[in-house]
């Protein structure tokens, strides 16, 4: 493949009752080796794989040295064309960040798909806490980029919805995302764990 997503991390602060991440018969506790990610990144590259996305289902900011790291590796090291991020942004802390833009991250998306703190909370099964510090993640992310003239592109995906939740999200994404990303597209609604 040309294209190639790696979990790094397979654990989440979430609790996310559409996500695959809690199908697993046995969940994994350890984040991936850093020399093993070394061995089959380089592998990939030698194949051919020109985009590499730092995760999969689990948040890789859980380790945010381990994600620093690994996007130096594959960026600086092995020269990969597009180097790829999706994060929940709820602990996409904004020094965490700055060492990802900086190593060269080509992409980093949110997924927010939750409109309100109430909703969070039961979607996510976690602290509305997590909704309001991923919503200023976003928000620090962007300032940092525009002050320091990173080159990393900003983006957001939500699940699309119809009706009033359809309505209660536009309202979060115009005033807490859009102004604060490239682009945000939606995505269709389906579960990835059933």
């Amino acid at each position: 493949p040309k294209s190639v997503k790696i979990e790094i991390s397979p654990r989440c602060n979430y609790r996310c009752g559409f996500c695959a991440l809690r199908t697993r018969e046995i969940q994994p506790k350890w984040d991936m080796d850093f020399g093993l990610f070394q061995r089959v990144t380089a592998e990939m590259r030698e194949a051919g794989v020109e985009e590499i996305g730092l995760f999969y289902l689990g948040e890789s900011f859980m380790n945010p040295r381990l994600l620093i790291d690994c996007c130096k590796w594959v960026k600086q090291k092995l020269k990969f064309p597009y180097v790829f991020l999706t994060s929940n942004a709820s602990m996409a802390f904004p020094e965490a960040v700055e060492e990802l833009m900086q190593a060269g991250l080509d992409s980093l998306k949110w997924s927010v798909n939750a409109a309100d703190e109430e909703q969070f909370t039961e979607v996510m099964g976690v602290s509305g806490k997590l909704f309001h510090r991923a919503l200023e993640n976003i928000q620090l992310a962007y300032l940092m980029r525009m002050k320091h003239g990173y080159k990393t592109g900003l983006y957001a995906s939500s699940i699309q919805y119809d009706g009033a939740q359809g309505a209660k999200m536009d309202a979060l994404l115009k005033a807490k995302v859009l102004p604060y990303v490239d682009q945000h597209y939606w995505l269709p609604l389906y579960s990835m764990g059933a």
